[in-house]
């Protein structure tokens, strides 16, 4: 069952009043997705110093990952505690500083990624937005995605979304809640109705008043969905208040059908890359993507006018008293067609809301709204007049500022109101970008490029949104923080140096982090999750040596002054010495000879003394200077106290932040970016009729007034032959020619003599246009009584990318179909074939939309790296995506395996259109035996039969130890004229027909179970029976047909904790019918009531679930936290070592699976019928019935890599296997288990000897899960032995000895080599299978 709310450190938490600290987190970021948090405690010396590091890392259930961001909240009277909630639908509360778990309970069972093929969140989809918490009530409030009925399965139309309002300190549900949200239909159109089953609640929450709002998009743009606001009241009992859908009629796809498989939803889905809905009152902000209803065509449109298909939008609508919501202005870019055909959607990052009381014009723009997504556009809005469509001149977009990124933006953008304003993007595999505002002449907010970071993102889909924080709204101390799906957390300063820099921090690293995440603040702590189900805090260590006054802020210094602090620190704890002090900066100085000398004990005060020395600082780089050139603003930098301390586990040094502002006597120019790059227009493209926007600023950051004493643009820098600026004409408009050919240009530039107050600047707007090809390059040059500058201008026109498509073929070509069919594939065989996606255009081809496929045995090789989203193919290239079929070994003359699957892709390339690209395959096993003239087997696999209580076959037709194989078993058989034909114990082959005494469906054993798993000694590859008298049977398929009476009713499924499948079949219906010579693996509830599997199928149904009616125990099982280790084995494998890669051929021959859901129990599953297993890579499968001799073992410790599906354990490395030997299986007890989270429901299987007390030769222990009350029907178990604990009789290779007393001295048995609580004797008999004694002892 799944986990009610559970205390773990303490039996009762009192109620405490409502509170919030200045510190918390109550929901993601702040309510207008600014970005910006002040109040954290997060100094720029701490961070960037060695105090600065990872205090905790937690981990819990295997595959379970964080999309929402964590919470922090700080009770009155209490301690701070983190709150997350997880894709498998866990809410935990954790104590902010150490991590202990303070409580946790899964809500309800998860829905499952298998039921619906798209690949964006793998495993579970739970809680996937963040949170909001309300500090009034402490209840957090958040949408949960599950079945009907708390099931753990059912397929699309049973899935459902919940909303949930629980006590922040008890977990519990408040009364009233959760409210189911299914059922209900939108408010503007009644006939779009809400399916949980196809949609994704992906943006952070929202709250107006007593409105609680979530927003819903698509998965993959799969189903009939519609891009909903929903809106749920506070109030216990109101329930659902307003849903308002993107797309209604008229003007939507018309009319929606019920079938879900049926796109005619008009999509327009809203998920914002994770970031969330900003609000700043009454109304809220978000951007939605592609759609099916294009109203808006030509005719301009105002925002004000209403619009009933809001695909690729900003939209606002209004929060009335009430909870009901209504469209009050939206914004679409001109070219949103092209966009929607390119899948270039606007919705791939949210609206940010800047801070209003710096972000804003005196031409009356009060409020700027800011969004960006896969069209690398970012939209600088007025918030309180959106843009509507076509507004602007000459029908194009009535927005302040259009800025063209490097490359598509998922996620959003994040600001900085202090030291002038900042504001941030970062752009799919280029660096986080920098902008500054200014005014331009006329008033008007404009952004200007002023800096990147150091280092780029990940080239693929998952860059966070960029957050900022300062110390306590302090210039000087902000941080840029991103968070890279690659690089892990990164942190920088926050205003960039004057050559354009944000300088980076150094941070302790913590590998790649899950994706489209942000920090989550405390008080002087952050908290993220990663790609491997850990939650990190990252945090300075309160065991400081000194405290002392910081920041120390030294106010303004004219260049050529002096000023000097005076700073008091105060010693914390015994220290033997202070072994100096050291500034970041050159120009800030201090003197070790002012600091103490000797010893100093707790509370001993101590002062000295720092300088900021600006007498040599020089306002330009000159030859030889003492120092760099110094620029006015504010500077801030590092000072490090370094001590010796007599108390242990204290750090040795204690940064403090230095900060002032330079000042020149003079006026002093300053012109930034250095150099503006405008990118690629493509010529007669969609947005080529405006050109491409840029913005540089002028600044006088001196004393006196600054004035322009002449403009000119040059080819080269030096200068040799310059242009003056001339007026032209641009879209009929006048403007300046400041570069080449008229291809730079600007709207408002300011004339030679104009002048500039100190401290105030001018945004110049900047445009690059052209209809020709080729490369364009300028440099304006700037004269002034402060200084001169030039700037740099660059810019290319390029015809339109051309996207075309093909599919590898067996012969070595590239067909442009879309079909991909590998035929047939040999079971235990690797099949690839590739797509092609290559550019023959003029401009760079960019990929805006990628679903691969990741099942079991079809998927592609790298998922994540080839063709992803957001990959650039540049001109006269082509990129290339593997995609791999891999059909497990079952056994011969198995039933064909037909898989089949899509990969989804779109480009930029607007005549290309959304392409499913059909993948399909058929996996063929062996064939052995007399066979039909089309080459397939006369006999078909019927199953495994345990066989100890009468034969199931009565004719023991011969026994061969060296050559036999299921194949001339048949063979047998089929002379003899027997229609069924089975092998056991290796060696021998039964025969026979069908009686009252077999093949019995009481006999027959899940697949799953892996019970008939002894090789034949004539073919290693097959299994030939298995431990406890268990027997491979085959009938001939011309003869029979298996039915109830072979193969239990409703029991031929296997059970299992995975939901990996091959093809997802989803249905309403209790029954299912699948068709001869087929096998389906499908993911379906529980509940089910029949099941109808005529001869030569096989079905799959593999069931996740966490409760069960019929458990015989709730104790739920613990969670191993500790760090990662190799298993011991499984019941026919033993652990052999790390073992080293040879030179040439492999370790082991075959390599069986390669997925990103590996684990050790995994490949020894997959392995079953080898005599080796290893795992290397973290993900790769490898088996083999000989091992390379060349092969050796190498050190344990370079087996380092975690497993992709369980960062618990080791799954080798670079060049190594985590290698695994089969152990001769002994005819005792073999257990087989299914993982649950809390419960366990056990059934057994025995026979019994007239010779021995308790059940001899064989016991089947099967543990499942389950979650329906409405259990399906089987046949009833042999009862299970209940009586009090025996001892067994043996083995085939041990007999009963004895009670032995340890002796005093050396122990009666010299190895151990298991204990853990799984004990049995059975399981210790088989791991001393090369010893002669074998011993238990302790129960363990």
């Amino acid at each position: 069952m799944y986990l009610s709310a559970l205390f773990v450190l303490f039996g009762f938490i009192p109620w405490l009043v409502a509170s919030l600290a200045a510190t918390d987190s109550i929901q993601d970021a702040d309510s207008l997705q600014s970005g910006y948090l002040p109040n954290h405690n997060m100094q720029p010396a701490t961070i960037n110093s060695s105090s600065f590091g990872v205090l905790w890392k937690n981990t819990y259930n295997s595959k379970e990952l964080w999309y929402a961001k964590p919470l922090v909240y700080t009770p009155n009277g209490g301690s701070q505690l983190v709150f997350t909630a997880s894709a498998m639908n866990y809410i935990r509360t954790l104590d902010a500083v150490n991590g202990t778990l303070l409580n946790q309970r899964q809500v309800m069972p998860p829905f499952l990624q298998s039921d619906i093929g798209c690949t964006d969140i793998p495993n579970y989809i739970g809680i996937i937005g963040t949170p909001v918490l309300d500090p009034a009530t402490e209840i957090v409030y958040f949408f949960s995605k599950g079945y009907k009925g708390g099931a753990s399965s059912g397929g699309v139309l049973n899935g459902i979304y919940k909303f949930f309002a629980v006590d922040i300190h008890t977990l519990n549900d408040v009364p009233g809640f959760p409210i189911t949200i299914d059922g209900h239909n939108a408010d503007n159109d009644p006939t779009r109705y809400f399916l949980g089953g196809t949609v994704l609640q992906r943006p952070a929450l929202a709250v107006v008043g007593n409105t609680v709002i979530g927003a819903f998009g698509g998965h993959c743009d799969l189903f009939n969905y519609t891009g909903m606001a929903i809106a749920v009241s506070k109030t216990a009992g109101v329930g659902v208040t307003s849903i308002f859908a993107m797309e209604v009629s008229p003007g939507a796809p018309s009319p929606q059908s019920l079938d879900y498989t049926q796109q005619n939803g008009g999509k327009a889905g809203i998920w914002a890359g994770g970031m969330g809905i900003s609000t700043d009152g009454n109304r809220i902000f978000f951007a939605t993507g592609n759609g099916e209803g294009h109203v808006n065509q030509g005719i301009p449109a105002s925002g004000r006018s209403g619009l009933t298909t809001l695909d690729e939008c900003v939209v606002n609508l209004a929060v009335d008293g009430n909870g009901k919501l209504s469209l009050s202005d939206y914004f679409e870019p001109y070219e949103y067609i092209g966009m929607d055909q390119g899948d270039r959607d606007l919705g791939s990052g949210g609206v940010a809301l800047l801070d209003p009381s710096v972000f804003k014009g005196t031409n009356g723009v009060q409020k700027l709204a800011v969004t960006i997504g896969k069209n690398g556009k970012a939209y600088i809005m007025n918030a309180d007049n959106l843009g509507g469509f076509k507004q602007g001149s000459g029908g194009t977009d009535a927005v302040v500022q259009t800025i063209i990124a490097q490359g598509p933006v998922f996620g959003g953008s994040g600001s900085y109101p202090l030291e002038g304003g900042y504001l941030y993007f970062t752009p799919i595999g280029y660096p986080t970008a920098c902008y500054k505002l200014g005014l331009d002449g006329n008033g008007a907010p404009l952004f200007t490029l002023v800096g990147q970071t150091p280092d780029v993102s990940a080239g693929r889909v998952g860059v966070g949104v960029p957050t900022i924080t300062s110390y306590k709204g302090q210039a000087g101390t902000g941080i840029l923080w991103v968070t890279d799906v690659d690089g892990g957390l990164r942190a920088y300063n926050a205003v960039p140096t004057s050559s354009g820099v944000l300088t980076k921090f150094v941070l302790p690293p913590t590998g790649g982090l899950n994706k489209f995440q942000r920090p989550a603040f405390g008080d002087s702590r952050l908290y993220v999750s990663d790609t491997n189900g850990n939650i990190i805090c990252l945090g300075s260590p309160v065991s400081l040596p000194l405290k002392c006054s910081q920041p120390v802020d030294f106010g303004q210094v004219n260049i050529g002054n002096t000023s000097t602090i005076t700073i008091n620190c105060t010693a914390l704890i015994s220290i033997a010495k202070i072994a100096g002090a050291v500034t970041g900066d050159p120009t800030f100085q201090v003197s070790n000879a002012t600091l103490p000398t000797g010893p100093l004990v707790p509370g001993q005060n101590f002062s000295f003394p720092v300088t900021w020395n600006l007498t040599n600082a020089n306002v330009n780089n000159a030859q030889n200077a003492s120092f760099g050139s110094v620029q006015p603003g504010v500077k801030s930098t590092a000072l490090t106290i370094t001590t010796i301390n007599t108390t242990p586990k204290y750090s040795n040094q204690l940064p403090i932040t230095l900060q002032g502002t330079t000042v020149s006597k003079a006026p002093f120019l300053k012109v930034a970016p250095a150099e503006v790059d405008f990118g690629g227009i493509v010529v007669g493209g969609t947005g080529s009729s405006t050109g491409l926007s840029a913005a540089m600023i002028i600044q006088n950051v001196g004393s006196q007034t600054l004035k322009f004493t002449g403009f000119a643009w040059s080819l080269d820098p030096d200068g040799d032959s310059y242009t003056n600026i001339t007026q032209a004409t641009l879209n009929n408009a006048p403007v300046s020619v400041i570069g080449e050919a008229g291809a730079f240009t600007s709207s408002d530039f300011p004339a030679v003599g104009s002048t500039l107050d100190p401290g105030v600047s001018v945004t110049v707007p900047l445009n690059f246009f052209t209809n020709t090809t080729g490369q364009f390059q300028s440099f304006l040059n700037i004269w002034s009584n402060g200084g001169n500058e030039y700037v740099l201008f660059v810019g290319s026109g390029s015809t339109a990318p051309i996207a075309n498509i093909s599919i590898s073929t067996n012969e070595g070509g590239w067909d442009p179909s879309l079909i991909m069919d590998f035929g047939n594939v040999p079971a235990g065989n690797t099949s690839t074939k590739s797509i092609r996606i290559c550019n023959s255009g003029g401009s760079a081809l960019l990929i805006t939309k990628s679903k691969p496929p990741i099942d079991t045995e079809l998927y592609a090789e790298h998922p994540s790296v080839d063709l992803h989203e957001g990959q650039s193919i540049p001109v006269n290239s082509c990129a290339y995506g593997p995609v791999d079929i891999h059909g497990v070994i079952q056994g011969p003359n198995r039933p064909v395996d037909t898989v089949s699957d899509v990969w989804i892709l779109n480009t930029d390339d607007v005549t290309f259109g959304v392409k499913d690209v059909q993948i399909t395959a058929n996996i063929v096993s062996q064939q052995v035996g007399p066979s039909f003239p089309n080459g397939t087997s006369k006999y078909s696999y019927l199953g495994c039969y345990a066989d100890g209580t009468g034969r199931q076959l009565a004719n023991n037709i011969y026994t061969n130890a060296t050559s036999n194989e299921n194949g001339m078993c048949q063979q047998a058989c089929f002379k003899a004229g027997y229609v069924f034909a089975g092998t056991e114990y290796h060696s021998q082959c039964w025969c026979g027909n069908k009686t009252a005494n077999g093949p019995l469906a009481s006999k027959y054993t899940s697949e799953s179970l892996h019970y008939c798993n002894w090789p034949c000694p004539g073919d290693s590859t097959q299994s030939c029976g298995g431990p406890g008298t268990y027997i491979n049977i085959y009938y001939d398929s011309s003869r029979y047909t298996p039915g109830p009476d072979s193969i239990p009713t409703s029991s031929t499924s296997s059970s299992s904790s995975s939901s990996s499948m091959t093809s997802t079949t989803s249905s309403s219906s209790s029954s299912s019918s699948i068709a001869s010579n087929t096998t389906t693996t499908s993911t379906t509830s529980s509940s089910s009531s029949s099941s109808s599997v005529p001869a030569n199928s096989t079905t799959t149904s593999t069931t996740s679930s966490t409760s069960s009616s019929s458990s015989t125990s709730t104790t739920p099982s613990a969670t191993y936290t500790g760090p990662p280790v190799i298993i011991p084995g499984g019941p026919n494998f033993t652990y052999y070592g790390c073992v080293a890669e040879p030179t040439g051929p492999r370790a082991l021959s075959t390599l069986v699976l390669a997925n990103d859901t590996m684990t050790e129990d995994l490949c020894l599953s997959k392995c079953y019928m080898y005599k080796w297993a290893g795992i290397e890579y973290a993900r790769e499968c490898w088996c083999g019935n000989t091992l390379n001799p060349a092969a050796t073992l190498a050190t344990p410790s370079s087996c380092n890599m975690v497993c992709k599906g369980n960062s618990s354990e080791y799954c080798g490395g670079s060049g190594r296997l985590t290698m695994f030997t089969l152990a001769p299986p002994s005819n005792t007890t073999t257990s087989s288990s299914s993982s649950s989270t809390s419960s366990s429901t056990s059934s057994s299987t025995s026979s019994s000897s007239s010779s021995s007390s308790v059940p001899a030769n064989s016991t089947t222990t099967s543990t499942t899960s389950s979650t329906s009350s409405s259990s399906s029907t089987s046949t009833t178990p042999p009862a299970t032995y209940t009586g009090p604990p025996v001892i067994i009789s043996g083995s085939p290779n041990f007999t009963y000895y004895g009670c032995v007393a340890e002796p005093t001295g050396p122990r009666a048995l010299s190895t151990l080599v298991l204990a853990n609580d799984t004990m049995t004797e059975d399981l210790c008999l088989s791991k001393c299978y090369m010893y002669k004694w074998a011993g238990i002892e302790y129960g363990r």
